[in-house]
């Protein structure tokens, strides 16, 4: 069981042998065509900066199941009608599950209602029609990846009979994305052992975003908070053997 960070929100979950890959947008310094192959890639929405253009591409190179939001996944069928199949594309409602190869995968519910600043970025550099609403979190096997998302009780309700000992939040905190606080609220509000924080580094060079991790590590010690902070740089590995030896005794 691993967490290999690829920058922004992009992140690849190994789960028993599967590579699960969450919002691939993918650029330098990685290079998405010498990573290991996706099992089964998920979208929490359609917003470019989690991949969303990406989808046609990444499908060829790798033949796999697509998850998203039902509206996303009608706008992929269409786009992309002569690159994927329909029966490769998987709509996932909040609340809902689908099992993979043994990975029961949830969609968790996000709160991301974009601002002006945000729609005007979308307008510059996405030049594209995919939904960003709504919004899918995902959660397997203990790991959490929120998707883009502020505070929301209904992600702690969604999450409370779900153990997470490794949470993936956005700290950035501007354009309708959690800070600091919102990223440690959430942590502790759904019991995880562990937060990644993501969605902090600048898109482009004329996006740049409120805060970076030091903030959430200041935070947390000055907040006495029991969480534990584990900030990555892109590229970086987080190998958790001891939680599968876990998942696998049940």
């Amino acid at each position: 069981m691993s967490l290999h960070y690829l920058g922004h929100s992009a992140i690849r979950f190994t789960v028993n042998g599967l590579n699960i890959y969450v919002d691939p947008y993918l650029r330098e310094p990685i290079n998405w065509e010498n990573l290991p192959p996706a099992d089964i890639i998920l979208f929490s929405h359609g917003h470019f900066d989690h991949g969303a253009l990406m989808a046609g591409k990444l499908y060829q190179a790798w033949r796999c199941p697509i998850v998203g939001p039902r509206n996303f996944i009608r706008w992929l069928a269409r786009k992309y009608k002569k690159t994927i199949p329909v029966k490769a594309l998987i709509p996932l409602s909040h609340n809902k599950s689908t099992n993979f190869k043994g990975v029961k995968i949830t969609a968790i519910p996000a709160l991301h209602p974009i601002n002006r600043m945000g729609k005007t970025i979308l307008a510059l550099f996405a030049r594209s029609a995919a939904p960003g609403t709504p919004v899918n979190g995902y959660y397997f096997n203990g790991f959490y990846h929120s998707g883009d998302t502020i505070y929301s009780a209904r992600i702690i309700e969604a999450l409370k009979d779900l153990p997470v000992h490794t949470a993936c939040l956005p700290i950035g905190g501007k354009y309708a994305i959690g800070g600091p606080v919102d990223a440690l609220r959430l942590a502790e509000g759904i019991g995880a052992q562990r937060l990644v924080p993501m969605h902090w580094q600048p898109l482009v060079q004329q996006i740049h975003f409120r805060y970076k991790p030091s903030d959430l590590v200041r935070l947390a010690k000055s907040s006495n908070s029991p969480i534990e902070i584990y900030p990555m740089a892109i590229g970086e590995v987080m190998d958790l053997p001891e939680l599968e030896k876990l998942v696998a005794q049940g």
